[in-house]
């Protein structure tokens, strides 16, 4: 990494479940194509642990370089989310350089729901997400469907917030904050009787 500049203009956050894998791997992809048109035609440098991090390297100093070293984050948001060390440290390290930034209404971080949102914790629910849980599989063959043909235009509109987001990211900080978060408890869920 050059002292000066950012590695990557996307940090890609979710929660790894190998039910999910090929659905985000595709999303991933599909983001990269779109955000590339939304640049000019410059391929955007996103971080994603899949094709990021290689074998032998220690990937929790890998995950702290490239979340200090990307421009926005772009995080799947679901109950389980929210339960993971990682993803939580993620998405408060760009809370935090948002408030270091001093950034109001609109900041780093494209949020997307995956599934739920009514047990998100207040400070992501206060936040509009683009939402994707209507596209949401398990398996694979979705993306041989009409909704994954409908999801295109979905991630059209995505990538061009997005790219908004790469283009307007401050200088690059080499002590942008890494925050070391705690997994939310989990919601009191009231059992219904059958």
């Amino acid at each position: 990494m050059a002292a000066n500049d950012y590695d990557y203009d996307v940090f890609f956050s979710y929660r790894r479940h190998e039910l999910i894998l090929d659905w985000t791997i595709q999303v991933v992809h599909r983001l990269e194509f779109w955000l590339t048109q939304e640049l000019g035609g410059r391929e955007p440098r996103i971080f994603f642990d899949q094709g990021s991090i290689e074998v032998g390297d220690r990937w929790p100093d890998k995950l702290r370089i490239a979340l200090q070293s990307s421009k926005c984050l772009v995080c799947i948001w679901s109950p389980s989310y929210f339960q993971s060390h990682w993803c939580v440290s993620e998405w408060q390290s760009f809370l935090a350089r948002e408030q270091k930034l001093g950034l109001g209404t609109h900041g780093l971080i494209a949020p997307v729901r995956f599934h739920d949102g009514e047990y998100f914790p207040e400070e992501a629910a206060n936040v509009q997400w683009a939402d994707f849980a209507g596209y949401t599989a398990t398996t694979p063959v979705f993306w041989q469907t009409q909704r994954a043909v409908e999801f295109e235009d979905v991630l059209k509109r995505f990538a061009s917030s997005v790219a908004g987001l790469v283009r307007r990211a401050p200088p690059f900080q080499s002590d942008w904050p890494l925050v070391e978060a705690r997994p939310l408890e989990l919601p009191n869920v009231p059992l219904r009787r059958l």
